[in-house]
């Protein structure tokens, strides 16, 4: 089946999709996947009112895409033991080199993606606050910011992160996995500058990246990315699967809060703030709530959506 194909659609697959392979079983199903990765990508471009549909089917084709990968692994240590048939074996030999560096590739990946999840798993989440961000002073939350997270914590159906008060004058927040567990900080500015209904707002939205599982999901898109680091579409499907989950956040915030109007009000007093938000170090344990109000050149790169894309989003009651 796979001589069908032209070289160079083969070619263009193996460097944006992951490898195809040309042997036995295996060769059959290539196309089906190249065939099944292209259909998810459309379907995903489609979900235009659904940031949960978009995420799922984005995460589907880094799925696809990794799969390949160990498919190509699989078959690659045991060619010696296959006997493929003529048509395969011409296409191995024409695209011999391309096996071998897909080969290579694909080992590289899985090696540094099994080395970088169990760094952010056994090294990363188990630090204390202070060590993963020594940049900032952290301080105890009072009293009454852990009634609101609290409630919204049982609301949500999640249990109650530790809250901690960020001294800076920069209204933001965040929620990582520390020593602590998951942590929930919360800047002097935010709580300054907001109206109480649009703090709890805020805090909803934090909260909702527990509701949501966003931090399993995020953290298998950047390890698909890390495994796939040669093929350049994971480069553009992760921060694309980081987005989706941002904005099901305020989705999921306005509804444990009764409405997107609060989050909406928040949102539009930062953009017109013109805060430039400096913040920690990426990291798939760290959600953040504001980054920039100003619109990059190279979005489709951005793991944050615009403030403006999220109060678009947020009137139009997009989920």
């Amino acid at each position: 089946m796979i001589e069908h194909f032209p070289r160079l659609f083969i070619i263009l697959a193996w460097v944006f999709l992951g490898p195809v392979t040309a042997h036995g079983f295996a060769g059959l199903l290539s196309p089906l996947m190249i065939i099944l990765t292209l259909f998810s990508l459309i379907l995903a471009v489609s979900f235009k009112r659904s940031f949960q549909g978009r995420s799922i089917t984005l995460l589907c084709v880094l799925a696809l895409m990794f799969y390949q990968s160990l498919q190509l692994i699989v078959i690659g240590l045991h060619i010696e033991l296959m006997h493929p048939d003529p048509v395969s074996e011409g296409i191995r030999h024409f695209f011999s080199i391309f096996f071998d560096i897909n080969l290579g590739l694909a080992i590289t990946g899985v090696v540094a993606a099994f080395a970088v999840a169990t760094y952010v798993e056994f090294g990363k989440s188990r630090m204390p606050l202070t060590r993963l961000f020594p940049q900032y002073q952290f301080l105890e939350a009072p009293p009454y910011l852990q009634r609101i997270v609290k409630k919204l914590a049982v609301t949500a159906g999640v249990q109650m992160p530790h809250v901690s008060l960020l001294d800076s004058g920069i209204p933001w927040a965040f929620i990582t996995r520390s020593k602590q567990g998951f942590v929930l900080a919360v800047s002097v500015g935010l709580l300054e500058s907001l109206r109480p209904a649009e703090v709890e707002a805020c805090l909803a939205h934090e909260i909702s990246h527990l509701k949501n599982k966003d931090f399993a999901l995020r953290f298998f898109a950047t390890m698909a990315k890390v495994g796939l680091f040669a093929r350049p579409l994971s480069y553009l499907i992760e921060p694309a699967v980081y987005r989706s989950r941002e904005h099901l956040a305020d989705s999921t915030a306005s509804k444990l809060v009764g409405g997107s109007n609060a989050l909406v009000s928040a949102l539009s007093k930062i953009r017109e703030a013109h805060y430039e938000v400096a913040t920690p170090p990426a990291s798939v344990g760290m959600a953040c709530l504001f980054h920039s109000s100003k619109q990059r050149w190279f979005g489709v790169f951005d793991k944050q959506p615009s403030l403006d894309a999220r109060i678009k989003a947020l009137r139009e009651g997009t989920t």
